[in-house]
């Protein structure tokens, strides 16, 4: 009896093991080889020249609006007219709010739908007391040891000059897009990006709904995700929520040498604590989209385990808890950043402060954030309501079954040596949000190799790119915008098949 018992139970365990294997075959996919792109010659020395002088204008967006304040975009703007005469000829532009900027390059086929193509003039400030730490001043443009370097080498004027250089290139070469491309420079994304949500409320008044829209977010990340070094292309196909609540607590004041048994420091740390201690659920989705894309490289034990969550799935979410990047792609998260109480030692505050930053993941939104935390704090003492500075709910997911999203993937894979592609949730902003309400496809990419190393030198110190780098994101741009709008050769077989064409509505 003892030993059918056992026969029985071997044979379920080995069928359970073979019906986990097989899924375990079915979840990965087989990465399809590519050809290394053929790419068009460029001038990396005389294209980091023009980036570093683009770095030497101290575009800073202030929330005040001072003129003074942004006269450096003016001047910025100058030197682009200089450094591109085909694009200040042949396209037209027109600003929003005096300094945010869209060209408009007229296609040759006003029937398919356009593109557009983004980055943000301005830039962070520097802090003074970090300034002994730049090798090179952060705004002086330094060319030296390979690199560019300064504010906005990163982010993200980097990508707004490889774009022009690439239009310049393209227009000497005589070429005409059979899309309409639209390039989009904001000039206040770094404080909210009013500048590009005109931009964008412009087009979508017109009844322009874009096949495709691309900004900054992912790269080439280099052993920037957990388990996985090699190096793979990441492409931000949605992006977090954004809102601030402040929370304050009205106490008596008083002598604190006969304080109350809870004072309103006391109070609202104990509230806190308690938003500290309850994690917004859990949300697998955007850890289970960019897994499922790179699984021709994964791990063979994480591949099984992915395949396989209805076994594992705590065991996975438990281990994205542990890092802090993964946690956010898994959650809504809350992290208090200001706190004001108190003005001396012995005195009992009469209110205390606190500001608590929340980055809202997409299916979320901030009236249920907002229920959930007075549910957690369950105490009408604390108060609190959305500091209304900047405010955004999360994003929708962008369509990755689209030709948009395979042209970019191919374009990509080919400049980047075969890399494999994968989309992913963006933790931070980009102007790109404002686009998702009248267009499906919207993606975000930096045709940059990131370390981890260079993610923390991103609104840190010490900002850089190679020459080299900055030479092959013009390549990248010279190739993506003949694939994604055509040109009046693609009947011939040229790049402009790359898309379908797609109805506009103008």
């Amino acid at each position: 009896m003892l030993l059918n018992i056992i026969v029985i139970l071997v044979v379920l365990l080995l069928f359970l093991l073979a019906f986990m294997l097989f899924r375990t075959l079915r979840y990965s996919h087989p990465l399809e080889p590519v050809e290394t792109a053929d790419l068009v010659e460029v001038d990396a020395d005389r294209i980091a020249q023009h980036l570093a002088g683009a770095l030497r204008f101290k575009t800073i967006s202030v929330l005040d609006d001072q003129q003074a304040g942004y006269m450096p975009f003016l001047d910025l703007q100058h030197y682009l007219e200089e450094t591109y005469p085909l694009v200040h000829t042949h396209l037209s532009r027109k600003r929003f709010m005096d300094y945010a900027l869209l060209y408009t390059w007229q296609g040759s086929n006003p029937d398919l739908a356009p593109i557009v193509l983004m980055a943000h003039q301005d830039v962070v400030p520097v802090e003074e007391d970090t300034l002994p730490a730049w090798e090179h001043p952060p705004f002086d443009g330094v060319i030296a040891d390979g690199y560019v370097w300064g504010r906005g080498a990163q982010d993200i004027k980097n990508q707004m000059i490889a774009i022009l250089e690439a239009a310049e290139r393209l227009l000497a070469s005589g070429y005409i897009p059979e899309r309409t491309i639209y390039l989009a420079f904001g000039h206040d994304e770094e404080i909210g990006g009013k500048g590009a949500a005109q931009i964008a409320a412009f087009l979508q008044d017109l009844g322009i709904q874009p096949e495709a829209v691309l900004d900054e977010g992912g790269a080439v990340a280099e052993g920037l995700l957990p388990g996985l070094n090699d190096p793979v292309g990441l492409v931000g196909v949605a992006e977090k929520g954004f809102m601030t609540l402040k929370f304050s607590v009205e106490a008596a004041p008083g002598h604190s040498s006969t304080p109350p048994r809870e004072t309103a420091i006391g109070i609202l740390s104990k509230a806190l604590a308690f938003l500290e201690a309850a994690p917004q659920p859990t949300n697998l989705r955007p850890a289970n989209m960019l897994f499922r894309s790179l699984s021709p490289v994964l791990p063979f034990g994480l591949q099984f385990a992915l395949a396989n969550q209805w076994l594992f799935g705590s065991v996975i979410r438990r281990n994205l808890e542990k890092i802090p990047s993964s946690y956010a792609m898994i959650h809504t998260t809350c992290a208090p950043t200001i706190i004001h109480a108190g003005v001396k030692e012995n005195v009992l505050p009469a209110s205390a402060t606190a500001w608590v930053n929340f980055r809202i993941l997409p299916g979320d939104t901030i009236a249920k954030v907002c229920e959930r935390v007075r549910k957690i704090i369950d105490d009408d003492r604390v108060q609190f309501e959305p500091v209304q500075t900047f405010l955004t709910e999360a994003s929708t997911f962008s369509s990755i079954d689209t030709p948009a999203f395979q042209t970019l993937e191919r374009t990509i894979r080919e400049v980047f040596l075969g890399v494999p592609v994968a989309p992913m949730l963006l933790m931070g902003g980009t102007d790109a949000r404002n686009y998702h309400p009248f267009c499906e496809r919207v993606y975000r990419f930096i045709p940059m190799t990131m370390t981890d190393e260079d993610m923390k030198r991103v609104h840190g110190n010490n900002e850089r790119i190679s020459v080299k780098a900055i030479g092959l994101m013009v390549q990248f741009f010279d190739k993506l915008i003949q694939a994604w709008a055509g040109s009046q050769e693609s009947s011939e077989g040229q790049p402009g098949e790359e898309i379908e064409p797609a109805p506009v509505n103008a």
